[in-house]
């Protein structure tokens, strides 16, 4: 028997975004790592098997054929609902059976037609390939990657080829044999490699020169446990990085060691990410995502990231497994936001500034093949600033352009579709109102070989359509019954005798209905973190 899907799931998809993907990849082996280079429309995926692949896609041409597939979609549910063969029409992306972006249903088979070539690929790595990377140096932007394995081996490829260049076997650096590097990262001004280990150490390579297998800086024991992430300071120094590991948040100098640690947090810290917005200067802003399903933010200039300053709830039932910024300066509302991916498959857009999630994606409504939803485990931005989404099953590139349904089709079904979960989720926030007083504030704010690469674009690619098996959700209208007409009362003038009192009226049963506020917030979809508090 399936497993239920949690109520964050029932009420993401009660507030779900109009946003659709433009491109759905789907993998075969587990995927573990996934890099978008800086500049091109170029996507890395390392898998379970060491293999890595390099594709490029026409992000304009899916973009236009997810339009046109979308409109003559409408068209037809229009056409169906005036007809009344259907009750209401579909605005929910994640419970569409017919889906109108391009699908891959092989990353190892695509057709020419999809708008995605497959550039090279090759057997990396005897193991998995843990974390993929591109060079992020100004004068090499995008040039090369780096990739490691379990096989403790970082090696430096082409990007346009996919030679290697320089590799280096650091098992001989660690002091225990068994550990293993779990992340990668790169210094955006100078040629230094970052490892983090298993066992909490980071360890520092130069990337001009790999081949020589010198380690440059040791900073042992950052962390207790696994490192989970590196962040560079380069606002602050070269020599400066953020590293996320067990409850800790260290800010590490690689010549001196430590810096500072936080405090330990009593829940593990999973992901982090730098704001956007133009207040957020000189690495000073963080935001961390929870196992506990909520982000927090943490200020160097307030308490030199020795604790949290606030928080936000995001999803109760779920963990933060990935964080990033929209990297959209050019508007206030996406640089004041950032993206999170949970364990749920869900898709977040929080605006920190506000303390609340204003959009929600669905990247996995449905059980995988391992079990469960596919995780959104990576979380990355391309070149034009679409969201990638990913987990072990399959790779999402959204779309760049919001859609809007027209309120003149949509008149008829707006009983039944606008009020979309109501009876579920409307009054849940006086409830959570009340929670929410004794509980922590929404935002407390205190003060291979190495040439076994192959050049192949294999054919087939099917878009047939996905059945999702998710129950519906029950729907009703928002303000049932109309009130009753004013009753009116006739006097005779010039009569002496008084008019007998008019009869009461039978009161009938009290409806309890949204108040102003809510029905606003469900107008404007200003689904605040009240609304997911409770998830």
């Amino acid at each position: 028997m399936g497993k239920r899907k949690s109520n964050s799931a029932n009420a993401a998809i009660a507030i779900e975004s109009t946003v659709s993907p433009i491109l759905e990849v789907n993998y075969k082996d587990p995927l573990f790592t996934v890099a978008a280079h800086p500049s091109k429309p170029i996507l890395l995926s390392g898998l379970v098997t060491g293999h890595v692949y390099c594709n490029s896609y026409d992000a304009e041409k899916l973009e236009e054929a997810q339009s046109a597939a979308r409109e003559k979609f409408n068209a037809l549910e229009k056409e169906a609902f005036a007809q009344g063969k259907i009750g209401q029409i579909t605005k929910s992306v994640s419970q569409l059976k017919n889906k109108w972006w391009t699908i891959i249903e092989d990353h190892t088979e695509i057709e020419e037609a999809s708008h995605i070539v497959t550039n090279w690929k090759t057997k990396r790595h005897k193991g998995s390939c843990r974390h993929a990377i591109f060079d992020p140096l100004p004068g090499s932007l995008g040039e090369s990657i780096f990739t490691i394995g379990t096989d403790h081996t970082i090696k430096r490829a082409n990007t346009e080829t996919g030679k290697v260049i320089g590799k280096a076997n650091i098992v001989e650096h660690f002091e225990n044999k068994s550990d293993s590097v779990t992340k990668l990262c790169h210094s955006s001004t100078n040629p230094f490699l970052l490892t983090g280990t298993e066992d909490g150490h980071v360890l520092v390579f130069d990337s001009k020169n790999l081949g020589e297998n010198k380690i440059k800086f040791k900073v042992p024991l950052v962390h207790d446990d696994s490192v989970n992430q590196i962040m560079a300071m380069p606002s602050v120094s070269a020599y400066h990085y953020l590293s996320l590991g067990s409850t800790t948040l260290s800010h590490i100098d690689i010549r001196k060691g430590i810096v500072t640690q936080s405090d330990s947090q009593d829940d593990e810290l999973l992901s982090m990410c730098y704001g956007m917005d133009k207040s957020s200067t000189a690495n000073d802003t963080v935001l961390v995502g929870h196992g506990e399903g909520i982000v927090t933010i943490w200020k160097n200039s307030k308490n030199r990231f020795m604790d949290q300053l606030s928080r936000i709830k995001v999803n109760k039932t779920a963990s933060i497994d990935a964080i990033m910024p929209t990297m959209n300066e050019d508007d206030d509302e996406q640089a004041a936001s950032v993206w999170c991916g949970d364990s749920e498959g869900l898709l977040h857009r929080v605006n920190y500034k506000r303390g609340k999630v204003v959009e929600t994606r669905v990247h996995s409504s449905a059980r995988g093949k391992y079990g469960a939803a596919d995780e959104v485990g990576i979380l990355d931005i391309d070149y034009d600033y679409r969201l990638i989404s990913a987990g072990m099953d399959s790779l999402k590139i959204w779309s760049g352009q919001d859609y809007e349904y027209d309120s003149e089709s949509d008149s008829d079904s707006d009983d039944s579709d606008d009020s979309l979960g109501s009876e579920e989720f409307a009054f849940d926030s006086d409830k959570e109102d009340k929670e929410d007083k004794s509980d922590d504030e929404q935002v407390e704010e205190n003060g291979e070989d190495e040439n076994s690469d192959e050049s192949n674009a294999s054919d087939d690619s099917d878009e047939a359509p996905e059945e999702d098996t998710q129950p519906k959700i029950a729907r009703r209208r928002p303000f049932p019954g109309t009130a009753p007409s004013t009753k009116k009362k006739t006097l005779d003038l010039n009569s002496k005798v008084e008019p007998e009192p008019a009869e009461p009226v039978a009161k009938k049963p009290k409806v309890k209905q949204m108040s102003t506020k809510q029905l606003k917030n469900l107008q404007k979809h200003e689904h605040g973190i009240r609304r997911f508090e409770g998830l």
